[in-house]
């Protein structure tokens, strides 16, 4: 009885872990790869307001990264914790770009019509205007991270998937 139940209840987990987060992982690394590589501290200041990340992209000449993100979404945690604190993902992020942090569950509903976002984790790319200049439809390990969003960076083709 009691392993029926523990079965069951493992099952339940890897149900709800599978279907949790709308965005799925392009692609996959060696689980080496996806560990953070430093604990070292890198300052990187995250936005939470559209006007204020535009403006500040205009001051510092970057483009806004934006990740639409929501608390209950397990992908989106597995971004916080593993790839945007990988030292080099952070010293890109603090660096070359304004990190805008949006909360796909508060007062947002134009900004996740009008950018086609359908589930998190996506994470954009916009020029200074405003133009989408990258997309990141789900999860990505920080080795992979960082590669895409450099080539964004660079005006480079991209292909995901």
């Amino acid at each position: 009885m009691a392993r029926q139940l523990i079965q069951a209840c493992l099952l339940m987990f890897a149900a709800v872990f599978v279907v949790s987060c709308g965005g799925e992982s392009k692609t996959v690394e060696a689980p080496a790869e996806q560990s953070v590589r430093s604990h070292a501290a890198v300052e990187v200041r995250w936005e939470d307001d559209w006007k204020r990340a535009f403006d500040r992209a205009a001051t510092e000449d970057k483009p806004v990264l934006v990740n639409f993100y929501a608390d209950w979404c397990v992908w989106c945690k597995q971004l916080e914790t593993v790839t945007f604190r990988d030292q080099k993902v952070a010293a890109m992020l603090a660096e070359k770009v304004v990190p805008l942090n949006i909360d796909i569950d508060g007062d947002v509903a134009d900004l996740v019509r009008d950018h086609r976002v359908q589930a998190p984790p996506p994470i954009l790319v916009f020029s200074q205007r405003g133009e989408e200049i990258g997309r990141i439809p789900g999860y990505l390990p920080p080795s992979s991270f960082l590669s895409v969003v450099e080539k964004f960076l660079r005006g480079g083709p991209v292909r995901l998937g």
